[in-house]
């Protein structure tokens, strides 16, 4: 049987080739972000994050106790970084609790969820498995690009470091196991789910860029 992340390469190849258009990149990689924009996706990245780390406890309760065990380790990944970059631009617990979760952030954080209660544990995890794959691939990209601004730098280079790499893999080891243990069925839904998780990913870019507020 083909490895079942396999079949999803095309999808991420082209969201990678995507988002490393997008504007918000662009200007990050050349220095030209506005820091205020840069600011508004940390406050997003926030609200996703927690509910993406609290998606992963919930959704190691539904696997065998290994992979459950890696996956709730993996869920607590991105903290220590993002962490010292709201220290760095001065962004504070209160802002980001205040900040309103923005329309496409919100409809991201409900299709996780929506792929757990309706689908169960094996589309969940194809539905997280993009948040990691995108970013590693797009910061190898890139990585030969260096921001002239620090900060920025530092948030590309979170993603080349090997932990995240080898969380990459952790995840899409996960993602292939529950795909062995579906019918078809099940594995149509993981696709799906890993499909429109992807085009999140790809407007969280312009979300950010355009500082996307409720009308």
């Amino acid at each position: 049987m083909t490895v079942f992340t396999t079949t999803l390469t095309a999808t991420i190849n082209q969201t990678t080739e995507t988002s490393a258009h997008a504007p918000f990149i662009l200007q990050l990689s050349s220095g030209d972000l506005p820091l205020t924009t840069f600011r508004y996706y940390l406050i997003q990245d926030n609200h996703y994050l927690t509910a993406f780390n609290r998606l992963h406890q919930e959704i190691a309760t539904h696997l065998p106790a290994n992979e459950g065990a890696i996956l709730s380790h993996l869920g607590e990944g991105e903290d220590a970084a993002r962490q010292r970059m709201h220290k760095e631009i001065g962004l504070g617990t209160q802002e980001l609790q205040e900040t309103p979760v923005a329309p496409n952030a919100y409809s991201y954080i409900t299709h996780m969820y929506y792929q757990l209660d309706r689908y169960g544990a094996a589309a969940a995890t194809a539905g997280l498995l993009p948040c990691y794959w995108l970013y590693s691939e797009l910061a190898q990209r890139l990585a030969v690009k260096h921001s002239p601004v620090h900060l920025y730098q530092e948030f590309f280079d979170s993603y080349t470091a090997a932990d995240f790499t080898t969380s990459t893999e952790q995840m899409k080891a996960i993602v292939n196991q529950q795909a062995a243990s579906v019918d078809e069925l099940g594995r149509q839904q993981m696709t799906r789910a890993f499909q429109i998780s992807c085009y999140y990913e790809e407007q969280f870019w312009q979300m950010a860029f355009d500082q996307q507020e409720w009308q």
